[in-house]
């Protein structure tokens, strides 16, 4: 809360009158500044006589962590409040989605119409639910801040995850100020959850931040089940899977890893149980393939299963990933390195590696593209681990001896403080709260709805982006993202959306990137051509363009918004 309270400030303070972006960055960060040296400040008149640095130390990470998040809360936000879907790939199918949901239009169809997606509905349905609830079931804003929530929500379980951690690694006496550690973690989970370098895409709608959730979720089963044992915790952990495909396909795995933690590193490990396990964990997931089969029949399994599982991984990728996402395999790593020695070794083993696991086994997922997202709960679980080993190292880290005991911990608690901030920048936390959207994408915005409106809604097809067809409830068949995932897996039929063009079926065409390599319905890439291009050209011609919003500050948008998305759109009208 006092997070979001320093955005919407810091948000002001950056935009009330036009001025110069560096001018905005420096009234900014002086009001944070100001308003973050309050609680040290506080704590300083009221126990000056009897300071203690660790406390002092962990009251300016807290401050920091609470000042990081403003700034990301103002750097993200024209984004969230933006009202078309076409800052991501996915967002135009996740509102198409949505679109279907409240018009009963079935959600997975033949693929020759283009326009289903390529993930489980979960996040949609529970995104339009919360919005509906909320007032504002047409709000593409809305939906962004629901994003947000299920951030916030997985940095609340990762900080119960972390306080779990510690109480399995420490005596209890040990873990003093766990009111103060708890004030240091959370801002620290909220900012793994939403790092450029794994999670660039939480605040945005994709199924990212609830997966994020339920995988957090499902970890912090993980630890419970080490602390007590309690056979009854296996009933959530045969749902909590299921519930993650639903989601996101790739959580199913959640199931083995369980199975892992019962049969071979809990202590007493029960084979009974694990077999228990992935029986009745087995039995709910192809109870959810049936009923999707007898609901959308073998669209459910051409959509959900047979498309993403088509594109082919890459070994160089792979490793790539690894590299690039090294800051959070070197966090769990080193926070293994701290917590596994002692009594917590056989009590936390088992977790460690489930955490590698599953960090591993996303880096190989996400080796079909070039994108970290998958890594993203990973991250965090490997933040989790940091944020409970700190609790172990601090009070030796700041510790001095000698006749200059005091000074020398004063010194060492500053260092301390010093490198986990400088940290927080190659972790993927820092922000510039600036708008880097600008008041152009409006402009851009505002005349593809313009154009749109002009002919008949359901005949005027838009490449990408759904929130023009929302109000209306239209259901658009031909969607550039949807051709160009199976383009490229090789797993289309686009005999459908290739008759509508011979056919001159649509009044209207708006596509970005016609005369470009990187042309969506057919990459010069892809082995083979999807003849789309060349079918537009035969039967269409261009009648004029809507030019691509110009960002004001370029090159510091691009883990914000696809460039593709906000780039010029050709409009297209048959030849007769």
């Amino acid at each position: 809360m006092a997070g979001a309270m320093l955005g919407a400030a810091l948000l002001v303070a950056v935009t009330a009158a036009p001025r110069a972006p560096e001018t905005s960055l420096v009234i900014g960060v002086g009001l944070l500044s100001v308003l973050l040296a309050v609680p040290p400040a506080i704590y300083v008149a009221l126990r000056w006589r009897a300071l203690d640095p660790g406390v002092l130390g962990l009251l300016v990470l807290a401050a920091g962590g609470v000042g990081l998040i403003a700034a990301y809360l103002a750097a993200v936000w024209p984004y969230v409040h933006f009202p078309a879907d076409v800052l991501i790939w996915s967002e135009s199918d996740y509102v198409n989605d949505i679109i279907k949901l409240r018009t009963g239009y079935p959600l997975y169809t033949s693929q020759v119409n283009n326009e289903s997606f390529t993930y489980a509905p979960g996040s949609q349905v529970v995104t339009y639910v919360l919005a509906w609830l909320a007032g504002s079931p047409t709000s593409i804003a809305a939906y962004r801040v629901i994003q947000l929530v299920y951030t916030a929500a997985a940095a609340l379980v990762a900080t119960a995850c972390a306080r779990q951690m510690v109480l399995l690694a420490l005596p209890a006496a040990r873990f003093k100020h766990p009111a103060l550690w708890a004030a240091v973690w959370l801002p620290f989970a909220f900012l793994a959850a939403s790092n450029s370098i794994t999670d660039p895409f939480v605040y945005e709608l994709h199924n990212d931040a609830l997966a994020q959730l339920i995988t957090l979720v499902a970890y912090w089963l993980v630890l419970r089940y080490v602390t007590t044992n309690d056979r009854r915790l296996l009933v959530p952990m045969v749902i909590v899977p299921a519930l993650g495909f639903l989601v996101k396909q790739n959580l199913a795995a959640l199931l083995g890893f369980y199975a892992l933690q019962v049969a071979v590193f809990q202590r007493p490990r029960s084979f009974r149980r694990a077999i228990w396990l992935v029986a009745a964990g087995a039995a709910l997931l192809g109870l959810i393939q049936i009923l999707g089969v007898l609901v959308w029949g073998s669209n459910w399994v051409y959509w959900v299963i047979t498309v993403l599982g088509s594109r082919g991984v890459s070994p160089l990728r792979f490793v790539q990933h690894i590299f690039d996402a090294w800051p959070y395999f070197a966090l769990g790593l080193a926070g293994g390195l701290v917590l596994l020695r002692g009594r917590a070794f056989d009590r936390l083993l088992g977790p460690w590696l489930i955490w590698m696991g599953l960090l591993l086994l996303a880096a190989y997922s996400s080796a079909t593209a070039w994108m970290l997202n998958h890594m993203g709960p990973g991250s965090l679980i490997a933040a989790v681990w940091f944020m409970a080993a700190l609790v172990r190292v601090w009070p030796i880290a700041i510790r001095a001896r000698g006749p200059r005991a005091m000074l020398l911990t004063w010194v060492r608690t500053g260092l301390a403080v010093a490198m986990v901030a400088l940290a927080s920048h190659g972790l993927g936390m820092n922000w510039l709260p600036l708008d880097t959207l600008g008041a152009d994408a409006y402009r851009y915005t505002a005349e593809i709805q313009h154009e749109v409106s002009l002919g008949p809604t359901d005949r005027t097809l838009l490449d990408v982006g759904s929130w023009v067809y929302l109000d209306s409830g239209i259901v658009m068949k031909d969607r550039a993202p949807s051709i160009g995932e199976r383009g490229y897996s090789e797993t289309g039929d686009f005999s459908g959306i290739l008759a509508r063009i011979n056919q001159k079926g649509y009044a209207t065409i708006l596509v970005r990137g016609l005369h470009s390599p990187d042309f969506w319905y057919d990459e010069s890439s892809w082995r083979h051509s999807s003849g789309i291009r060349a079918a537009l050209l035969a039967s269409y011609h261009e009648t004029g363009q809507i030019r691509g919003v110009q960002l004001p500050l370029g090159s510091l948008t691009t883990g914000d918004a696809n460039p593709y998305l906000l780039g010029d759109v050709s409009i297209l009208v048959p030849n007769d």
